[in-house]
């Protein structure tokens, strides 16, 4: 479809980009300004950010009810403490992604379900910034509020969860589960580690 976003859509974007030794990462940032060639766009200072120029890059673009992708050129990227500056070239077209932005991709990390004096140790069997699905050893009772604590390299997610159901398929046990009140930090933790798998897969892919 033809890029017919104005300002007022947009909530905010995520730009996937590579670093200089082409390990993917993902800035979320607002556009401060929305023009027929050029988008201008903002995220709060955390880092010095060494990115090679210009790249091509996939941007996306979060509405209130639904989600657009699109590849597009990096073209200039401006530390200035508070804030990190971007310039891209508009895109000419989008493709719709979905109608929520949390897609589910599967990995296989730690994870530490606690409830009720118990504390299992469980491996995810897949992800996204909403939920979670985990691999148990054992059918067991799981009550409705649990807490989940995801053992990603450098830091931790901790967050409650709502139990959600219990299936078993290919002889694999999968319990899923609601994040509750999960803060924005830990969502965008996810969603980087969420980008960061399909990036590898991908790479692995093509070798």
């Amino acid at each position: 479809m033809k890029f017919n976003l104005n300002l007022e859509n947009i909530n905010y974007i995520k730009i996937v980009y590579n670093d200089s030794d082409g390990v993917g990462h993902y800035a979320k940032a607002v556009i401060k300004r929305l023009g027929e060639k050029e988008i201008f766009a903002c995220m709060k200072y955390e880092k010095e950010l060494r990115v090679p120029l210009p790249q091509e890059v996939s941007i996306s673009f979060a509405c209130d009810n639904a989600l657009y992708s699109a590849k597009t050129t990096l073209k200039l990227v401006e530390n200035e403490d508070p804030y990190v500056y971007f310039t891209l070239n508009t895109p000419q077209e989008l493709e719709y992604q979905q109608n929520r932005e949390y897609f589910r991709v599967k990995m296989e990390e730690d994870v530490l379900l606690s409830f009720a004096g118990t504390v299992m140790p469980c491996k995810i069997y897949d992800i996204s910034a909403n939920g979670i699905r985990l691999k148990l050893d054992k059918d067991i009772k799981i009550p409705e509020n649990v807490m989940i604590d995801i053992l990603f390299s450098p830091k931790n997610v901790k967050t409650k969860a709502r139990f959600i159901r219990t299936d078993k398929e290919d002889g694999i046990i999968k319990a899923s589960f609601t994040f509750v009140n999960i803060s924005e930090s830990s969502r965008d933790i996810i969603s980087q580690k969420c980008i960061q798998k399909q990036l590898n897969d991908r790479r692995r892919a093509l070798m």
